[in-house]
């Protein structure tokens, strides 16, 4: 049965249902370690599920019934499902999520970069969580949520952000927004539309990366098919797959 992830016993199976889940398996027990508290119907656990419904995309770790997943999740008013277990019964299968990883101590070989360009660029490492939300996210109520959430794992020692600037204005940005017991989830990997293409985000992500390596951190991500070239050329090693599952019926069918 799927319940709220509150007392002792259900954190415990929220954790344990994540290990091995390709980016999950750090994301998730971070995201509710921090905001379980203020968002109380976020985080859910079944015997062998870790849940996070706390937007229309849910994430899952770990595996359900299907009909009582996919019930679940229409009371939830989820619409899409990343997992990468059990597929809630009647939803559609609709893309993948590929994971990447560089092993602790490993260190990848620097990119290729427009050099003209690189040395215009000056890295600036803890760069203003204001400045980073309005890079991002130009508009919409996720500029807010990304604020307020990279604020409160910054205080807690759980993110690291670096970026480039260019004559002092954000040119390109990624972070580590999950890290637990010796893994570093990357992700909001962003450069400038003048800049893309120039190599300078290829080389910011590998710096980024070996740095959090070489200091005894596993490093994840997850990216789209589109962009798994891009990973498999700066040196990341494919770490998994993740699935992604939408409600053929939409939210009508329970309205």
């Amino acid at each position: 049965m799927i319940a709220r992830a509150v007392t002792p016993a259900a954190r415990k199976r929220f954790v344990r249902a994540c290990r091995g889940a390709p980016g999950l398996e750090v994301l998730l027990p971070v995201e509710r370690a921090l905001f379980a508290r203020s968002q109380p119907g976020r985080f859910y656990a079944g015997p062998g599920l870790a849940l996070d419904v706390g937007g229309p995309e849910a994430l899952a770790a770990g595996g359900a019934n299907p009909e009582e997943l996919a019930a679940f999740l229409q009371f939830c008013g989820c619409s899409a499902l990343i997992t990468n277990g059990t597929a809630p019964a009647g939803w559609r299968a609709d893309g993948h999520l590929y994971g990447f990883a560089l092993a602790a101590g490993a260190q990848l070989p620097e990119p290729a970069a427009d050099e003209a360009l690189w040395a215009a660029l000056a890295l600036d490492a803890a760069p203003p969580a204001g400045e980073l939300a309005a890079f991002l996210y130009p508009a919409g109520p996720q500029r807010d949520d990304y604020y307020s959430a990279l604020c409160t794992k910054r205080v807690r020692g759980l993110a690291r952000v670096w970026a480039l600037r260019q004559g002092g204005v954000l040119a390109a940005t990624i972070g580590a927004y999950a890290i637990r017991d010796g893994r570093a989830y990357l992700a909001c990997g962003c450069t400038a539309e003048p800049l893309r293409g120039r190599g300078a985000g290829g080389r910011l992500a590998v710096r980024f990366a070996n740095a959090l390596a070489g200091q005894g951190l596993e490093v994840c991500l997850l990216c789209r098919g589109e962009r798994t070239g891009f990973y498999t050329r700066l040196g990341f090693a494919p770490a998994g797959v993740l699935a992604r599952y939408t409600n053929e019926t939409g939210k009508e069918s329970y309205a």
